[in-house]
């Protein structure tokens, strides 16, 4: 009987342990992602809030059973600001862990360099802050999406409410690098187009720690605003050292989307009160779909969101584009991401054009008051986006030459 009852026992507990492992096979299917940006150094903040936007959009998809069956996993990675180290870490991530789609880098230079390598490596890349003009031209591929505002769009945006309301002779300070080239570039050719003047441009290399050599010039061009292309520790130390001078009270000041972020903004607020920017996001925006994403941000780390949200909705795109596919395999999830539109963005609804990959959003315009964005006016995204421009030269007839008037 005793031999029996072990015999009756034993098929039960087999059965028993499969059933149990059966979840746990289940749940140890995992798909990974790569975060790629800098962690520290210059542009520091950008790839830290990067890194929360990413984890924050992940946990909700994992919660909501993964993708395709998978539980995600991030794998994050410095980049040191440099495009050599964000080759080697992009393709640490692609060959070594794996990873089915890369957002990065923070850099316009490490993005370019970037490209080459998932394009090699058909991996999908979402960039969600650089803004280099080349990225939905000349260097687009298949394989490459963006949310981010390039320097075409916002320069199309920015610079009409420059020469219509702050003043037509403008003087353009860049930082010396891909994304300071590109601003430069694009905010002078859509300033003269609408019949503003640019008095003088100057560029400054990244990481300069004293910038009054070029204040001289400045004074002296003649300009009523000063339009600044930097971003993060350079542009505190601009804002800083400008106040110090008197200049931020002798001209009207404006500057592209990523200049600072809001955190930075209150450790600055005087210098910064008035300076006008283009951005698709402020936590202090009355928008309910930002306001809803801004709480939720801000009960999970805390603090405030900023714009660089779009990495959250990188990963939001790609899973999407990943169950519609039914596969992880980077030419299917690319076929699925084109035109595609989501409606629970950092920003409601967005749609991404087929043609070059750029996602249709709208643009608003925010001048700091009291250290903070605050909202002056809409851009709608069909009038800020451009005609695509695949393949073709973005500055192609471009020169630096001063048009006097």
């Amino acid at each position: 009987m005793r031999r029996l009852t072990w015999l009756v026992l034993i098929p039960v507990i087999v059965l028993g342990a499969v059933w149990a492992a059966a979840p746990a096979l289940s749940q140890s299917k995992v798909v990974k992602i790569g975060d790629l940006g800098s962690k520290v150094g210059v542009f520091e903040g950008y790839g830290k809030y990067q890194t929360m936007m990413m984890q924050m959009a992940v946990d909700e998809v994992n919660a909501k059973g993964g993708v395709l069956g998978h539980k995600i996993e991030m794998i994050s990675e410095d980049d040191d600001t440099k495009p050599a180290p964000a080759v080697r870490k992009a393709e640490k991530l692609i060959l070594q862990d794996d990873v089915k789609l890369l957002v990065g880098a923070v850099s316009s230079g490490a993005t370019l360099a970037v490209m080459d390598v998932t394009k090699k490596h058909k991996t999908i890349h979402w960039n969600s802050v650089s803004c280099a003009e080349f990225m939905r031209t000349s260097k687009f591929h298949k394989y490459y999406f963006s949310n981010q505002p390039d320097s075409r769009m916002q320069a199309n945006g920015l610079a009409k409410y420059i020469v219509d309301k702050m003043g037509k002779k403008v003087y353009i300070f860049y930082t010396d690098y891909a994304m300071g080239q590109s601003d430069g570039r694009q905010f002078k050719t859509a300033l003269e187009k609408l019949g503003g003047e640019v008095v003088g441009v100057a560029g400054a290399p990244l990481d300069t720690k004293d910038f009054s050599p070029w204040f001289g010039a400045i004074n002296q061009s003649g300009a009523d605003v000063l339009f600044l292309a930097f971003a993060g520790a350079d542009s505190l130390r601009l804002m800083t050292q400008l106040h110090s001078f008197g200049m931020t009270k002798k001209y009207k000041l404006a500057g592209i989307d990523c200049f600072l972020l809001q955190q930075d903004l209150p450790a600055i607020a005087e210098p910064m009160e008035g300076f006008v920017q283009l951005a698709h996001y402020s936590a202090f925006n009355p928008d309910k779909d930002m306001q809803a994403f801004n709480a939720k941000f801000k009960k999970r780390f805390n603090l405030d969101g900023n714009i660089m949200a779009g990495a959250y909705d990188a990963v939001l795109f790609w899973a999407a584009a990943a169950e519609k596919a039914k596969s992880f395999d980077a030419d299917k999830v690319a076929a699925a991401q084109e035109g595609m539109c989501l409606d629970n963005t950092h920003i409601g609804r967005q749609c991404i054009r087929k043609e070059d990959h750029q996602v249709v959003m709208d643009m608003h315009l925010y001048q700091v008051k009291g250290g903070k964005n605050i909202p002056i006016a809409t851009l709608p995204g069909k009038d800020t986006i451009g005609e695509p421009m695949v393949g073709k030269d973005p500055v192609e007839g471009f020169t630096w030459e001063l048009k006097k008037k």
